[in-house]
């Protein structure tokens, strides 16, 4: 069994049920990484005194919606919107060789300015399966985060006009509260 199938069920039987927009007490896990375009990204200060959208794929079947999610965020909150958005699939587990021909071909598949974007982590699996409340590995996993790196709203799977809609209100409110005003 591996190591998601195994997350997974821990999850499902410690009575984590999951719900779209529920209030998750989390915290990501620290990571680092490089954005597909060479800059560091360590998380969660790059989000440090902006609202931070991450969306997370596990798998290659998560490519779809991950993008999908990516496109909206970057129709509506170009940089410095004080949203700062990043698609993070996570590579852990595919050996080092392999990781660097799936990034090549990730660069291949964006442009320039998605690349910006794209942050391919390659440490903290677990913490990133637990995070997520991890399901399935075609599903998009999207977390609103403070710059403080708390969980405030998530939810999963491809982005629909509602979903999308009640992620653009938390952010709202996020950065009305934070004195930046909504976007």
């Amino acid at each position: 069994m591996s190591l998601r199938a195994v997350l997974a069920l821990a999850i499902a039987t410690a009575g984590w049920p999951y719900k779209s927009g529920a209030q998750v007490p989390a915290t990501i896990p620290a990571s680092h990484g490089t954005t597909l375009t060479g800059v560091e990204v360590v998380l969660p200060g790059a989000v440090k005194g902006k609202v931070g959208v991450l969306v997370v794929g596990f798998t290659k079947d998560s490519k779809v919606p991950v993008q999908a999610w990516g496109k909206r965020l970057a129709a509506d909150y170009p940089d410095g919107s004080g949203v700062a958005y990043y698609e993070l699939p996570v590579l852990a587990s595919a050996p080092a060789l392999v990781r660097v021909t799936i990034e090549e071909q990730m660069k291949l598949s964006l442009s320039a300015a998605e690349r910006a974007h794209f942050v391919p982590l390659a440490e903290n699996e677990v913490g990133w399966l637990a995070v997520t409340h991890y399901v399935q590995g075609d599903d998009a996993y999207v977390l609103l985060i403070g710059g403080d790196g708390i969980v405030r709203w998530q939810t999963r799977g491809a982005v629909t006009d509602a979903n999308y809609a009640e992620l653009k209100g938390k952010i709202g409110e996020m950065q009305a509260a934070m004195g930046a005003g909504a976007h």
